[in-house]
């Protein structure tokens, strides 16, 4: 079991015809988000801190944007009202053939936690003070 299935995580990968920086230019975009992530995409601007909503499969979500790595990646976080937040990581890498392989990760902020305090309890454990940390979201 890989750890993204542990954490009760979503994993999509797709090659896409397409070279990655057109794939971007969609993905970096309100408009275009909403053919990758959504049905609709109620968003000011995908970079850090924009706020707005998406609409997947009939449920209104809240959206944050978290992090831009510019020709390649998009975080963001997205909670429906009443629902457990989660984590979502869209990754553009290039392909063989001038194609693109886009990864879709989403990760309940719940087992982000989980993992975290066990990483940090671990290395107190074996009297680690430094070492690797992941990052969770408040």
């Amino acid at each position: 079991m890989e750890l993204h299935e542990e954490m009760g995580a979503l994993r999509r990968e797709t090659i896409l015809d397409a070279p990655r920086d057109a794939v971007w230019q969609l993905v970096a975009e309100p408009g275009g988000l909403a053919e990758w992530l959504a049905d609709d995409v109620d968003l000011p601007a995908v970079e850090p801190g924009a706020e707005g909503t998406v609409l997947e499969d009939g449920e209104l979500r809240r959206v944050t944007i978290e992090e831009v790595e510019d020709g390649r990646r998009v975080a963001l976080s997205w909670c429906a009202p009443g629902g457990e937040p989660s984590l979502v990581e869209l990754t553009l890498d290039d392909a063989e053939d001038g194609r693109t392989r886009m990864v879709v990760v989403e990760v309940p902020i719940v087992a982000l936690r989980a993992v975290a305090e066990r990483t940090v309890h671990a290395s107190a454990a074996a009297g680690r003070t430094r070492g690797p940390q992941m990052a969770v979201a408040a």
